[in-house]
């Protein structure tokens, strides 16, 4: 089996694939700790394992993971050759990809992104448009032909809310949750309305520019951690592929192997 990693800011995903298959076996999910030891990820990655398999220790053929938090790769990398005698495979611009990465500094373009374009490229084609909605919400064009095109980065939706709590005395933190009302009579409801149709109208708005700019219309794929939340309420046609990632890193480790 191959292990595979999404680490972000907030979270990290891991997945197990079957050598022939493109999706994952299993996956599980635990918070990013910049802090994090090689002995920490390995007491993680044993725990989300144990839930969902019985047959311990893995027998994996690789290790790969894609990362934007650099502070932790150094923890990841010992991990995987302490635990498993493997040396893992950090997912970057100077993979071998197959697509073409169109920013002038292509060392700025996150793994993650990157991860997310060559998944979406695999199995959608090209003149799409993905969205993810994680710590930051990332906006990315892929072009016919495979050439990463450029994007947007926007705030994300729990660091909004962190931050008006913290800046703005009366206002409360609340939870990330569709309010029975647009035009709230209560504080609370009033703040849950401004994120959760806010977010949604920013996704929106920037899909009609971006779409605008290029004079045409995208496949829009949408990823990320509150992707299946903000789909209910999305009034543009769209695909949720909330493995998108992980697809991404199993993907470019083939091609890399």
């Amino acid at each position: 089996m191959i292990l595979c990693f999404d680490i972000g800011n907030s979270s990290t995903s891991a997945a197990l694939f079957n050598d022939t298959e493109r999706s994952p076996a299993f996956v599980f999910h635990f918070p990013t700790v910049k802090s994090s030891s090689e002995k920490d990820i390995a007491a993680r990655v044993s725990q989300g394992v144990k839930e969902i398999r019985d047959d311990i220790p893995l027998s994996l053929s690789g290790i790969a993971y894609a990362s934007v938090v650099p502070e932790i790769n150094k923890a990841y990398r010992a991990m995987s050759q302490t635990v498993f005698g493997i040396t893992a495979y950090e997912i970057s611009c100077t993979s071998r990809l197959n697509i073409t990465i169109g920013y002038h500094d292509p060392t700025q373009l996150g793994a993650d992104r990157i991860a997310n374009a060559a998944a979406a490229f695999n199995e959608y084609g090209g003149d799409i448009l993905i969205v993810d909605m994680g710590t930051a919400v990332t906006f990315c064009v892929i072009l016919a032909g495979g050439r990463f095109d450029g994007g947007v980065i926007a705030p994300g939706i729990d660091t909004a809310i962190r931050g008006l709590a913290q800046r703005a005395s009366r206002l409360p933190e609340v939870p990330i949750e569709k309010p029975d009302r647009v035009a709230a009579r209560d504080t609370v409801n009033a703040l849950k309305s401004g994120f959760y149709y806010g977010w949604i109208s920013l996704v929106e708005g920037i899909i009609n520019r971006i779409e605008n700019e290029y004079g045409k219309q995208f496949t829009v794929i949408t990823t990320g951690g509150h992707a299946v939340l903000f789909s209910r309420d999305m009034t543009r046609p769209h695909v949720v592929d909330p493995l998108l990632a992980l697809k991404g890193i199993r993907l470019i480790y083939e091609l890399n192997r």
